[in-house]
């Protein structure tokens, strides 16, 4: 099971585990984008919940990810 997910670039674990295997990855530098996604067969919404929250927070930003910004449509 390890095997075909490497080869199929899935990664999973602690989010530092996550990280620090994406860094590994020859391709990062010059990706554009990266889909995520938490395990599905979570049953439990708030598991599924954290496990978004942890890519969002933990896992993408330490690849240098930043949320977009709204623009400030007050003044228009």
């Amino acid at each position: 099971m390890d095997e075909a997910l490497r080869r199929f670039h899935s990664f999973y674990g602690h989010p530092d585990e996550i990280t620090a295997a994406l860094r590994e990855e020859k391709v990062l530098p010059v990706a554009t984008d990266l889909i995520t996604q938490f395990n599905p067969a979570v049953p439990d919404h708030d598991a599924a919940i954290r496990a978004l929250e942890l890519i969002a927070t933990e896992v993408a930003p330490t690849l240098g990810w930043k949320p977009a910004t709204v623009p400030d449509l007050a003044g228009a």
